[in-house]
């Protein structure tokens, strides 16, 4: 690749200028960063739905501790990961209400991890309410699914 005379110290074909990762060969859809892997796509899968709180309430109920443990340890093994913790609620209650309590929630878990060593600034803590269902509120179990916590790796 013609790099036009700029460094490029991993050789992954990225210019240490726009490169995220300039030690670590990457990939252009992750600004240079390697490819997240399959382990860690799994574990914020498990955590998608792993995630309890109390009803209605921003506290994590410590059933879900060993789930955000696994999170805390991707973290620590990955140093070149950013985190978007992305709260969602169902429709239950009022839309200002729920947009609230996403945010906090997301909060919450970000907390939780910047508690466990992972500097908060490697990570972000957003809420969108009821505003992104994945499917359906109609049944207690569609509601369920709706109610999550995801988790985006972000350079």
């Amino acid at each position: 690749l013609a790099m036009n005379g700029c460094p490029d110290k991993d050789n992954d074909g990225i210019a240490d200028k726009d490169d995220r990762c300039p030690d670590v060969a990457g990939i252009k859809a992750n600004k240079g960063c390697p490819e997240v892997k399959a382990e860690v796509l799994k574990v914020f899968e498990k955590a998608l739905r792993g995630i309890q709180f109390e009803s209605g309430k921003a506290i994590i109920k410590s059933s879900s501790f060993g789930i955000l443990d696994d999170v805390v340890k991707v973290m620590k093994d990955n140093p070149a990961y950013g985190l978007e913790i992305n709260g969602h609620t169902d429709d239950q209650g009022a839309d200002d209400m729920n947009m609230t309590l996403s945010q906090d929630r997301a909060f919450a878990v970000k907390a939780y991890i910047s508690g466990k060593g992972i500097d908060e600034l490697r990570m972000k803590s957003l809420g969108f309410g009821e505003t992104q269902p994945v499917t359906e509120n109609k049944t207690s179990f569609g509601r369920s699914q709706n109610r999550r916590v995801e988790f985006k790796v972000i350079f």
